[in-house]
């Protein structure tokens, strides 16, 4: 049917369309965010963006349980949000093929932390496939939909930023036809209860041969033969950074998890030296470890813990830096932090937080943490989704005066909600300040429940932020206008003097959405 120039993120939505999927549900997340959007805009399959990620997994999964095809996508710190039923879902199993599409960020390009979803796949238990090009995040997808069916587990897609936020040419094939509906009730592997948990548990342990089984039926593992007696072992798109290398080396490329350790010993019998390569953890580099006394890589400090690998490391260790690896281009650059949008109304609401002067502002994960930086300056701490108002009760508890907390409006449907009522329940005494711009402004102004519009652009109920948070208890709620400053100032002062748990909506669109939302 033709080759197509598209990105990682829309090999993977092509992979799931082909696939014959009915269902996607997915929370807005960097560099995951645009796959559901692909799905959205190009497709006639069902979309949502749910209002977080264990909420997108627990939907996706009931829509395996009736025998169709579901795809979850998310960012690699959404999986911590989606744990839960992640981890039992694989003792449970699937009916129809369970896909779940992981955007890992090495570098930190747009998160909070580097973690390797790799380890979530391990420790559940499950396959995890990593694609090493648009291509393959395509046919790996598509892939993933069977092996999901024949194991009756879900499958991970594990795939980074440099993959899915890069073009290539993808071949497009034909589109399988949907799954019928079939719901059974089976409460021996359907209920996760006790008197089940251990035979279920039995059951997944007894998969794991036949996930090695299928992995090596499909040729996922490869090796590719050469003389010289120092090998690569490529996870990943780290078997492209080998390509560039032009060497003519022994390589196994890695691209499904778990490996089979017979395949390792396979390809380092007989090797001098082995370099493995993998974005993320060391998650390879210690299994090698096991079966040949000289390997180069993270551990042993040849290739760089923290931050992005990318082609400039992988050259050092093979000394061809001459012409790729200037010793630190940064200095050649005028630095260019983000910064809030000229027009934001996060930087109005920030300069009435300022003059107000809170004792402590708790941050929150969204656009407006950049109200930490310079000229602002006005957040003093940053942990994760909806963290903000559990830290400033927290802090308060401690005797504490004048705390804030801020929000943004997705951020607190997502995991604010919960720390909200818990604040009222114990008693709080802190200001909590919801930024609401009427979009994950962060993502790409992707619509939330607030707004009234579905993932498809189908208008739905609209979310009443100040009415819900009166029914959370908050003992007094407030809607300004951040643009009208000296109003604006004079809540932020009067719920940081007056004791309880105050709430402050800052309502104004995005200046990037505005204009789209009145037409």
């Amino acid at each position: 049917m033709g080759k197509k120039l598209m990105l990682g993120t829309s090999a993977i939505a092509q992979g799931a369309i082909e696939a014959g999927i009915s269902y996607a549900a997915s929370y807005p997340g960097t560099p995951a965010t645009q796959i559901l959007e692909h799905l959205a805009q190009n497709s006639s399959v069902k979309c949502e963006w749910s209002i977080n990620e264990k909420v997108a997994y627990e939907v996706a999964y009931g829509v395996s349980l009736t025998g169709r095809r579901a795809l979850c996508s998310m960012k690699h710190v959404g999986l911590n949000v989606a744990s839960d039923p992640f981890m039992t879902s694989a003792y449970l199993g699937v009916r129809g093929g369970f896909v779940l599409a992981i955007g890992d960020d090495p570098g930190a390009y747009s998160s909070q932390n580097e973690q390797d979803s790799r380890f979530y796949a391990s420790f559940a238990k499950i396959p995890c496939l990593e694609p090493s090009d648009g291509q393959e995040a395509k046919d790996m997808t598509k892939l993933a939909f069977d092996i999901s069916e024949e194991l009756n587990l879900p499958v991970m897609i594990r795939s980074i930023t440099r993959l899915l936020h890069c073009y290539s040419p993808v071949e497009i094939g034909k589109k399988r036809k949907e799954n019928t509906v079939s719901i059974e009730k089976n409460p021996e592997h359907m209920i996760a209860i006790p008197k089940h948990v251990i035979n279920l548990h039995k059951t997944l342990n007894a998969k794991q041969t036949l996930i090695l089984e299928v992995i090596k039926k499909h040729k996922l593992n490869k090796i590719f033969t050469a003389k010289s007696k120092k090998g690569i072992i490529a996870c990943g798109i780290t078997f492209q950074y080998a390509m560039e290398l032009k060497e003519k080396l022994p390589i196994l490329k890695i691209s499904a998890y778990p490996i089979e350790k017979n395949l390792i010993k396979e390809f380092v019998n007989n090797l001098e030296e082995v370099i493995v390569l993998e974005e993320g953890y060391p998650f390879v580099e210690q299994l090698v470890r096991s079966y040949h006394p000289k390997v180069k890589g993270k551990i042993s400090g040849d290739l760089p813990m923290e931050g992005e690998l990318g082609i400039d490391s992988v050259m050092k260790v093979f000394n061809k830096c001459n012409n790729y690896c200037p010793e630190d281009v940064n200095k050649y650059l005028l630095p260019r932090p983000p910064v809030l949008c000229a027009g934001c109304p996060h930087r109005e609401f920030y300069k009435a937080l300022n003059e107000a002067k809170p004792s402590f502002v708790t941050g929150d994960i969204g656009c407006y943490t950049l109200g930490a930086n310079p000229p602002f300056k006005a957040i003093d701490t940053c942990l994760c989704m909806g963290a903000s108002i559990s830290k400033a009760s927290g802090i308060a508890s401690q005797g504490i005066k004048g705390v804030a907390a801020i929000i943004g409006d997705s951020t607190f449907i997502h995991t604010g909600i919960p720390a909200l009522i818990n604040a009222v329940y114990n008693k709080s005494n802190i200001l909590v300040c919801i930024l609401d711009n009427s979009s994950v402004a962060m993502t790409g102004h992707q619509p939330t429940p607030a707004i009234g519009v579905t993932a498809k652009g189908e208008d739905t109920k609209v979310l009443d932020l100040a009415q819900l948070c009166k029914a959370c208890g908050a003992d007094s709620v407030e809607v300004v206008d951040p643009y009208d400053k000296k109003t604006t100032y004079e809540a932020i002062k009067r719920g940081l003097e007056t004791p309880g748990v105050n709430v402050i909506i800052a309502k104004r669109a995005c200046v990037l959405v505005a204009r789209k939302l009145k037409s």
